[in-house]
């Protein structure tokens, strides 16, 4: 940690002696993101692009205020439906415009399942594993 702190400091001492002192200066990051919080994407086509599966895609979108009461039960559905869908959770500020769009944009979480790029079903402000696994599951058997 003392070392990246220095190597820091002293890539901006170097940049401040070599160029303007008032020039913008981009410090690579080091913490760990995901695909969608590294790049906007602008139609849920986009989105689901990413999960080129033969299986169901769940999209949950959640508010940044319920985020810390809903990722265990979150994480848990994903594990249970693993063999039968992708969950992917986005974060509804992140998306404004999609959630809007796609009716997600007053109530946490909001998850839409989509079979072969359609929705096939909601879920709206259900947080609880078991039943997201069990209303969300009938709907990704063959």
């Amino acid at each position: 940690m003392m070392f990246r702190a220095i190597a820091a400091f002293l890539f901006l001492a170097l940049r401040m002696a070599v160029s303007d002192a008032f020039a913008p200066v981009s410090m690579p990051t080091t913490s760990a993101s995901t695909a969608l919080n590294m790049a906007k994407y602008n139609s849920m086509d986009e989105i689901l692009a990413l999960f080129p599966e033969d299986k169901p895609v769940l999209v949950n979108f959640y508010d940044a205020s319920t985020e810390n009461q809903i990722k265990d039960d979150i994480f848990r559905a994903k594990k249970l439906l693993e063999d039968r869908a992708t969950l992917v959770s986005i974060k509804r500020q992140d998306y404004p415009e999609l959630a809007k769009l796609w009716d997600a944009d007053e109530k946490s979480p909001a998850m839409i399942l989509f079979k072969d790029g359609n929705p096939v079903t909601r879920l709206y402000e259900e947080t609880h594993y078991l039943e997201i696994v069990a209303k969300m599951g009938k709907y990704c058997e063959d």
